[in-house]
């Protein structure tokens, strides 16, 4: 038995080290089908403020004038989407979150789901999340603790699958690589998840607050402390967040919670038109509550001043800007999106989070006929996956899980190169490097440095140390120079010329020999 063991250990070992690449994921729809697991318990017994009833609430159902002092416990829930036959350990994750002002909508809206639904076939893992609703329109500074829950939610969903990739990792999420966005007040869920990140920051009626309560108002209520960020829902032993986000139509209540370039990368959607959320700054709701009297909403800044205030900071972010989408900037139709919507959300999580670095292929890229054999190399831990070719030779040694091959060169062959593709552990696939070679019996190689080191490949008009078929020239200069060859370096080189005011030392016990 041990050895059936061993041998089919020894197969599945040799079947992996020439492989096909690995898919190429997040640019395309590389899954037709995705698959779907509903209302999943994220957060449970979360404190929801009670409709506080007047004429506006009465006529639009909606909770828009909220008795924060007063709230019942609310379980949330999320829908999580994966894409079907996918075998990959570890995926990146994108929670979505709906709008609706704070005061309607759900994880259930076309559109959301939508998203979420072509991103799975992109190879994410998405989720669309509850949050709790409720806002009173009435008083700026309590219209912030909607907010306010709605970030503490967002954050609760984003805890929740890192603390399932601790455990179980029941759904294969990389806990380091969990995005959000949203739409509106969805898309002001992320922008607050992602850059109202301190106790410092936190808006004061967040914390004990009045509000007017009782018959017209007379009497004071005090609302209760929303607590810290991650304070509200389960598994408040991690952080909830999250690496970079997507906003559609979405604002921030100040840019200067835009600290520094390390904040989480930001792609913005905003229309020129839009009449619901500024698409500069002022309040939400603008051309609409002209009609509610006595409402009153605090100043908001839109994807044009967060632009601005990425750029000032060195903060990476893209920001597509229209002028006739109006609000809602991903829907083109009632149950379409924009075709620039999701690749533009997907492409800008690849390029900026998921692309592995760009590599450099070091070796030889003149190689002498007599030494056909040659190690070419990129810097290690760059990726995990190396698909390595190569033309007008072959491997001698080569591994996909290696950043290191051995070949032999063809020197009759009439092109010769080796190209090197990185993947990422998450199949996210760089660029191809490709270093051509040139094979022959002899070469010229330049000193073109003044006083230097032997030693330094910059110092060579091949950009790589004489050998034995270089033919070495140290040109005539005008002022003195001098080339040292430091000790313990011994060399063959095919001939050696070495021009006025130019001087070679070669200190004991290095050796030069020049074969002619």
């Amino acid at each position: 038995m041990k050895n059936i063991i061993s041998l089919l250990i020894g197969v599945f070992l040799s079947s992996n080290v020439f492989t096909q690449p690995p898919i190429d994921r997040y640019n395309s729809n590389l899954f037709s089908t995705i698959s779907e697991s509903t209302n999943i318990l994220f957060s449970s017994n979360v404190p929801q403020p009670v409709p506080g009833g007047g004429f506006y609430e009465s006529i639009t159902g909606y909770p828009l004038n909220v008795d924060e002092f007063s709230t019942t416990p609310v379980n949330l829930y999320m829908n999580i989407f994966q894409p079907t036959g996918d075998t990959l350990s570890k995926r990146p994750l994108i929670i979505i979150c709906f709008g609706g002002g704070f005061v309607t909508g759900s994880k259930d809206h076309w559109s959301i789901r939508l998203l979420a639904q072509e991103l799975a076939k992109r190879g994410y893992v998405t989720a669309v999340i509850d949050y709790r609703l409720g806002m009173n329109i009435f008083d700026a500074e309590l219209s912030k603790r909607a907010v306010y829950r709605g970030v503490q939610d967002g954050r609760s969903a984003v805890r929740f699958f890192k603390a399932d990739a601790a455990n179980a990792n029941s759904y294969r999420v990389d806990p380091d690589h969990i995005y959000i966005g949203g739409h509106s007040a969805g898309a002001f869920v992320a922008t607050h998840n992602a850059y109202l990140d301190t106790e410092v920051e936190r808006p004061a009626s967040t914390y004990v607050w009045q509000q007017g309560c009782g018959f017209l108002d007379w009497n004071t209520c005090w609302c209760p402390d929303q607590g810290c960020l991650d304070c509200a829902g389960d598994n408040q032993s991690y952080s909830g967040h999250a690496k970079a986000i997507f906003s559609l139509a979405g604002a921030l209540g100040d840019t200067e919670y835009m600290e520094g370039n390390e904040d989480p990368k930001v792609v913005m959607f905003h229309s020129e038109d839009d009449e619901t959320v500024p698409y500069e700054s002022g309040e939400p709701f603008g051309s609409l509550l002209w009609a509610v009297v006595g409402s009153d909403l605090p100043v908001v800044y839109g994807s044009t001043p967060m632009s601005d205030r990425a750029d000032n900071i060195g903060l990476p972010k893209d920001f597509y800007t229209y002028t006739n989408r109006g609000h809602d900037v991903h829907e083109q139709t009632s149950s379409t999106l924009y075709t620039d919507i999701v690749p533009g959300i997907s492409d800008w999580f690849f390029d900026e989070l998921l692309k592995p670095n760009q590599h450099v292929i070091s070796g030889k890229i003149y190689v002498c006929n007599s030494t056909p054999e040659q190690i070419y190399e990129v810097t290690p831990d760059l990726a995990s996956y190396y698909d390595w070719e190569i033309i007008g030779g072959s491997f001698v040694n080569m591994s996909n899980w290696d950043n290191q091959v051995t070949v032999i060169w063809d020197i009759n062959a009439p092109i010769k190169s080796i190209s090197m593709t990185p993947y990422s552990s998450l199949d996210a696939k760089g660029d191809e490097v490709v270093l051509n070679i040139t094979t022959a019996s002899s070469f010229q190689n330049t000193w073109m440095l003044g006083s230097n080191t032997w030693s330094n490949d910059e110092g060579w008009t091949l950009g790589q140390l004489p050998e034995s078929c270089h033919n070495v020239v140290i040109p005539n200069q005008t002022s003195e120079i001098n080339i040292n060859v430091h000790p313990n370096i011994s060399t063959t080189i095919k001939s050696l010329y070495i021009g006025t005011n130019a001087t070679l030392t070669v200190q004991n016990p290095s050796q030069i020999t020049v074969q002619d």
